[in-house]
């Protein structure tokens, strides 16, 4: 079982003071411009501003979602109704620490929080080089983060994988059954595999997947710069990665509100929010914080039957990242061909036959989960004749504008 820190000297909080936080910032800002190979670890810390509660933070903590996950296990105690924390993970928005990841309220809260999209800028503008991440809230590919550049050592809660032929599969809710053995109920899609499904999510007491795990030992070889964000560095092997980084006397710098085991291994020890840092550092850079838009794939393929003479309609999600990976996103899909009553279908696939000698038009709705409360996306044609054999677009949405925009430009993003 897990537990929270045990010295009550290393769960206190500290809070630098202006002229401290100032200093300290525009240093680390001169080693990330000077830097060939930067890179940054993260950990539940950077996700509570977003309303996800952290796993270590003392009873006494001065966060708005309350004390960790294990503090309260080994206090024997419930979490405070006064806490300011999220129902589902699934609608917290990436931050200026992700990008920003806020609580889904209001405007100004939307604006309010930097983390992840400021690290998504600085891995677009080929700044950072690797972010490390003991998250497994998916929220950090949800900002935009190319996955090539992320190693997620605790998985993945939207990600599900094939235990035969280690497909990958994407989904817009949480894959987790809580089960043991980790298996979701789900199938491979491929008919020659069929493989079951489980989730990817790694457990306390689990190994860390391999994969992740060598990339991001061999980013801490070559990093010069490394930040920490929000991560009490006291599980290994994770907090080996930067504990690497110092060991080579490279430059460990560590933003957390606690001291950690590290602490006196690093070059900086920044005591405040990681969005405040995020934010600080970006004004130093003199690079924006780009706005939180949602990003997403879908692709369209008419098959003709002509001994039949009839056509299927294929409508599926995939990662904006990796067309490979087919990406669960729609919730229901209507059709109305003509002035005919509408077909709805609920579950996977979706897939519509329609006569070849059909004339009218055809109208496909596209319902989402609604996590952001996106709203449904129309798609037109003017008979079956003008439904391409395979369509690929983007649709990226602006949750404070409430709309799409369908582009094959996956850099088209709306402002």
């Amino acid at each position: 079982m897990a537990h929270g820190i045990s010295d009550p000297e290393c769960k206190k909080e500290y809070f630098d003071s202006q002229i401290e936080l100032n200093a300290k910032l525009d240093q680390l800002a001169q080693w990330i411009k000077e830097s060939q190979h930067f890179i940054v670890f993260t950990g539940a810390g950077v996700s509570t501003s977003t309303g996800i509660p952290d796993f270590r933070s003392a009873m006494d903590t001065i966060l708005p979602t309350g004390p960790g996950e294990w503090e309260l296990q080994d206090n024997k105690k419930f979490r405070s109704n006064k806490a300011k924390i999220i129902d589902d993970i699934q609608q917290a928005i990436p931050s200026p620490s992700h990008m920003y990841i806020v609580l889904f309220e209001s405007e100004n809260e939307i604006n309010s929080d930097v983390y992840s999209r400021a690290l998504v800028e600085l891995q677009r503008r080929g700044i950072l080089k690797c972010l490390i991440s003991q998250n497994c809230d998916g929220l950090h590919l949800r900002s935009g983060m190319n996955p090539a550049y992320v190693a997620e050592l605790h998985g993945n809660m939207n990600l599900e994988t094939c235990e035969r032929c280690h497909a990958k599969y994407l989904r817009d809710f949480d894959t987790d059954m809580n089960r043991s053995d980790h298996y979701t109920g789900r199938r491979c899609d491929k008919s020659n595999c069929r493989g079951r499904l489980k989730d990817s999510l790694i457990n306390f007491g689990e190994n860390l997947p391999e994969d992740e795990l060598n990339k991001a030992f061999n980013h801490a070889e070559k990093a010069d710069v490394c930040l920490v964000l929000g991560s009490s560095l006291t599980v290994r092997p994770a907090s080996d990665i930067p504990r690497r980084v110092a060991k080579r006397k490279k430059k460990l710098i560590i933003g957390n509100l606690q001291r950690t085991p590290l602490y006196n291994r690093a070059v900086i020890n920044i005591h405040t929010f990681s969005d405040t840092i995020m934010k600080g550092l970006m004004e130093r850079l003199d690079i924006p914080i780009p706005p939180w838009i949602l990003r997403r794939r879908v692709r369209i393929i008419c098959q003709n039957d002509h001994d039949m003479n009839k056509s299927k309609i294929n409508i599926e999600g995939r990662d904006p990242d990796n067309a490979e990976i087919p990406f669960t996103l729609f919730k229901s899909i209507q059709m109305t061909i003509g002035d005919r009553k509408k077909q709805e279908l609920n579950c996977e696939p979706f897939s519509i036959e329609i006569s070849n000698k059909n004339i009218h038009s055809i109208s496909i709705r596209l319902h989402f989960f609604g996590h952001y409360n996106e709203v449904p996306f129309d798609l037109h044609y003017i008979n079956i004749r003008n439904v391409p054999k395979e369509e690929e677009f983007y649709l990226f949405y602006n949750p404070l504008k409430g709309e799409w925009r369908k582009t094959i430009d996956e850099t088209d993003l709306p402002i």
